[in-house]
């Protein structure tokens, strides 16, 4: 007989880590939690809650940004995904975007300071995602520019009708931005946002923990709130459970790709039409999600494989070419 577990055994594991203590010989863990400003309230309201997975989450203190810097390029070496909580300030994005980053963005629309203009200045990422984003309030310009350079958008009202097809958008995403004035002032009152529209706290939850199944994922910015939440304020709870579902993701994600482990992929050939395309998808045994094949004009033995939903698989056996799959085909044949 197994022993009785303890109502501690439950309880959300919290370990404090002195940047200093970032090294080689430290252990693994789930995430590392970055506080670049203050964040009691949160961290009050983390405590509180309960895992449901086996997790454990280091978090450190960096009051004045002086050393995020070396937090992130140290996590990044160890291979340590991390959460940097930035309070009510904007991030300055080529702090966290080096190399080849492949970008999230949940935001209501274009603020000032404006990530997703930061984003599309050169060099843009090579992937670039914005979901959440409500019309009248945001630029022209910017939406017709993410469309001129095929990246994929989602506004409020169309993952409000299907929340599911926010997960292909996020799947492949190496860096998430997370603008908490995208919820609501209904469902936060005591944050920084006063729109009556937005996001619901269910919605952003879903959101992150999106973010965690991530197999890419590399790092998450959650910005927008008020620092200085005291605990038990709506803005700490809901930031805490945000980080909550981000954890529990990046806990039960599954590394999977129909490149990489063909053997646990279910291959479904679609003919559209007699003398038409042959749309290949391809489905994971494992987790159920989908996938499907672009071909590459310029190297046509190495296809594209996108990130994509049954709704898209559906749309081809009914025979009608998935608007994704004309996007990705037009982008990756540098097609205009």
């Amino acid at each position: 007989m197994s022993p009785k577990k303890e109502k501690n055994d439950f309880v959300f594991p919290l370990e404090y880590l002195h940047t200093d203590a970032l090294c080689e010989n430290m252990p693994s863990c789930t995430a590392l939690l970055v506080f670049a400003g203050s964040g009691n309230g949160v961290l009050k309201e983390l405590k509180k809650l309960y895992r449901q997975s086996h997790v454990r989450i280091f978090y450190t203190e960096d009051l004045l940004h002086n050393r995020l810097p070396f937090v992130l390029e140290a996590a990044k070496k160890r291979n340590i995904p991390t959460i940097v909580l930035y309070g009510e300030t904007t991030p300055e994005t080529h702090a966290f975007l080096q190399g080849t980053p492949r970008v999230s963005l949940v935001s209501r629309g274009t603020e000032t300071p404006d990530p997703m203009e930061a984003f599309l200045k050169d060099p843009c990422p090579e992937y670039l995602t914005w979901i959440g984003f409500q019309r009248y309030l945001t630029r022209p310009d910017i939406s017709n520019l993410l469309t001129d350079k095929f990246m994929e958008i989602l506004r409020l009202g169309e993952f409000r009708e299907t929340p599911l097809r926010a997960e292909p958008l996020l799947r492949e995403a190496t860096h998430h931005f997370l603008d908490m004035r995208s919820v609501r002032h209904a469902d936060l009152p005591d944050g920084i946002c006063t729109s009556p529209n937005g996001l619901y706290a269910e919605e952003v939850c879903t959101l992150a923990r999106y973010m965690g199944l991530s197999r890419r994922f590399h790092q998450a910015v959650i910005y927008g709130y008020p620092a200085d939440s005291p605990q038990d304020s709506q803005a700490a709870q809901l930031v805490a459970q945000v980080i909550w579902h981000l954890t529990e993701g990046l806990a039960v994600a599954v590394d999977e790709h129909p490149q990489d482990n063909p053997e646990y992929f279910r291959r479904k050939a679609v003919q559209m039409g007699d003398d038409g395309q042959e749309l290949i998808f391809f489905q994971s045994e494992k987790s159920g999600r989908w996938w499907m094949e672009v071909p590459n004009s310029k190297h046509p033995a190495e296809p594209i494989y996108i990130s994509c939903s049954i709704s898209e698989y559906a749309m081809a056996c009914k025979g009608e070419i998935p608007m994704k799959w004309l996007y990705y085909y037009q982008k990756s044949n540098n097609f205009s």
